[in-house]
């Protein structure tokens, strides 16, 4: 007889976040960049804090936070490609603008 060979058979299941901002609302991502978020932009839930109060979301390598009442929060089965196209779109003005800053900190 073999124990625990029903352990393998209960997958792992991912459980993700997104929350969607129902206004234009200003943020400060950690790395100290100021930030202006659109009406329906959506990124992925890192964590509550402050008893549920103030949400911490993720763009790229970095995270802000924003008080819970501006976003909608929602469960990833439920996001839909706009919206996923949205945090993408994010994702990569963030990217370029690290790029830019690099280049121009540092000229040829």
């Amino acid at each position: 007889m073999v124990l625990g060979s029903g352990l393998h058979a209960a997958e792992k299941k991912r459980f993700v976040l997104y929350a969607m901002f129902m206004a234009t609302t200003d943020v400060h991502l950690a790395d100290g960049a100021h930030w202006i978020m659109d009406k329906g932009d959506t990124f992925p839930v890192v964590m509550f804090k402050d008893q549920q109060t103030k949400i911490v979301l993720q763009l790229a390598g970095t995270t802000f936070m924003t008080d819970a009442v501006n976003v909608m929060v929602i469960q990833e089965k439920d996001a839909t490609e706009k919206q996923i196209a949205t945090y993408r779109d994010n994702v990569q003005r963030y990217l370029d603008g690290h790029v830019e800053k690099w280049k121009a900190d540092h000229p040829k």
